[in-house]
């Protein structure tokens, strides 16, 4: 949610004219790889971050005309969402409690930022509760008003903004905003008040949204993307069907925040409902706002447990462009489907979720808390380990890197992530011996070689390596062919310095 102060009146006069629908551009197939969708871009950004935007987001939302052309002259397929809300109608920032007397809330119309509110509404289109009375609902965190989805004028007036908005910003689908049942956002979040556990009232909202996005899919803004935001969902009692759409993006996913894990009930209910968007083709665009690198790999490695051919993960800290080298860990595409039941990838023997990929596998452990589960691999794989990234800086330069260790287990604490390879990758590896260490075992010596792998950040997700057959082999016999020559050296010079 946003407040926007900057806006042009005459930019957003409502008008008959004729709307014109545009070719939209496709969603990218994302079966190999880790693919990103960001929230926002900032327009003050250095030329090196437009073009690492460009060139690493499959898309972005609100972005104005200019700036989506911008985006498009380095990349055409660059993806834009409109964002408006899905229920509501933006009014006023809220001032002294609940009262709407901030400034105007905006939204993108070409290059302006425009007031939301037109200057005539009509009642009908508000949403009254109780029902029996004629009380507006309005919204005490972010300034909307509740409108009535079910009311034909309301509809059509949506309509007719969004496709005008639509056009002059040259999007391909619009983002629709809090659309959920509105007491799962905070019953005490709106005045008046809504209820706090009503089953009548919550299945009648939920067939209002349902019915909402079917009728949109029968208009001429259904030949665009259509991608609610459905929150957390983690609500059991949610019954509301998203099938309409053409995707969601679920605001939370995996982990409510830093050291904040869901319950497991709660990540298994947000898994499985995600999966069955997933086996129906729909677009998964998975934001989570923890940044601590324990739960960034969590939410990257829940991920990759769910992903489909249309799903995108975002974590998500401000409006410069972001990236974490976890992005590009080159995982390859899965060798087994989910399913619609995220059980199918749990193991009992190790006790944590497993899904295969063609160059490796991730190992998750959504548990919130509890002992760490120890897991042997049965063979040495190479465990990706992440540091750095974040803000872009202005050089468009990445600043994390990944490194690969040879381990033949893992252990992963409550809500953590293991992502391992089944070899080193071949782009910009470097080959580093970290640790030569000598024992003495009945008066023989042993060397004992220990390996790791420093992979820089290449940003090359869609163009990922191979892995090559028969690596970890050549692998070993390089490091003892390294660990000779390091010995060998060692012995030539103390020979020269003691012939000096």
């Amino acid at each position: 949610m946003f407040v926007n102060t900057a806006w042009n009146r005459a930019s957003a006069d409502v008008s008959s004219r004729q709307f014109r629908v545009g070719s939209t551009r496709a969603f990218p197939d994302t079966r190999r790889g880790i693919h990103v969708f960001s929230d926002q871009l900032a327009p003050w950004m250095s030329d090196g971050q437009w073009r690492f935007a460009a060139t690493h987001y499959a898309g972005a939302q609100k972005m104005t005309r200019n700036d989506a052309d911008r985006l498009r002259a380095i990349n055409p397929s660059f993806l834009i969402l409109h964002y408006r809300l899905g229920l509501g109608l933006g009014y006023r920032a809220i001032q002294g409690g609940c009262q709407p007397t901030g400034e105007w809330l905006g939204v993108i119309e070409g290059n302006d930022w425009v007031r939301e509110y037109p200057d005539v509404v009509q009642e009908n289109w508000f949403y009254h509760y109780p029902e029996s009375t004629t009380n507006r609902v309005l919204n005490c965190d972010w300034g909307w008003y509740l409108m009535n989805l079910d009311d034909p004028a309301w509809r059509q007036y949506w309509q007719g903004e969004v496709l005008r908005q639509l056009q002059a910003n040259d999007d391909d689908g619009v983002f629709m905003d809090s659309l959920s049942v509105p007491n799962y956002m905070g019953y005490d979040r709106y005045q008046p008040n809504l209820p706090a556990l009503n089953e009548a009232f919550e299945t009648a909202w939920s067939s209002r949204i349902t019915g909402w996005l079917l009728w949109l899919q029968t208009q001429p803004v259904g030949a665009y993307h259509v991608i609610p935001n459905v929150g957390s969902w983690i609500n059991s009692r949610d019954r509301t069907d998203y099938s309409p759409a053409d995707g969601v993006m679920i605001e939370g996913f995996a982990i409510a925040g830093d050291q904040s894990p869901y319950p497991l009930s709660d990540w298994e209910l947000q898994m499985n409902r995600a999966l069955a968007l997933v086996s129906q083709g729909k677009v998964i665009i998975a934001q989570s706002y923890a940044t601590g690198d324990r739960e960034r790999m969590f939410t990257v490695g829940s991920y990759l447990l769910v992903k489909g051919d249309r799903a995108f993960v975002n974590i998500e800290v401000g409006f410069e462009p972001e990236w974490y080298p976890e992005y590009d860990i080159p995982v390859g595409a899965p060798t087994q489907t989910a399913g619609t039941d995220i059980t199918s990838l749990y193991s009992s023997t190790s006790r944590v979720y497993r899904r295969n990929f063609d160059n490796g596998f991730v190992l998750v452990n959504p548990r919130e808390s509890g002992t760490a589960i120890t897991v042997n691999l049965g063979g040495t794989y190479y465990l990706a380990k992440t540091s750095g990234g974040g803000i872009l800086p202005a050089s468009g330069a990445p600043t994390g890197t990944v490194t690969y260790e040879g381990v033949t287990h893992v252990t992963l604490p409550p809500y953590s992530t293991a992502v391992l390879l089944n070899a080193v990758p071949q782009s910009t590896t470097t080959f580093i011996p970290t640790t030569i260490a000598t024992t003495s075992v009945t008066s023989q010596a042993s060397t004992s070689l220990s390996y790791s792998f420093s992979v820089s950040s290449p940003s090359t997700h869609a163009e990922e390596a191979e892995p090559i057959p028969g690596f970890q082999a050549e692998v070993v016999l390089l490091g003892v062919i390294v660990g000779m020559l390091v010995l060998s050296l060692n012995r030539s010079q103390k020979t020269r310095k003691r012939e000096g």
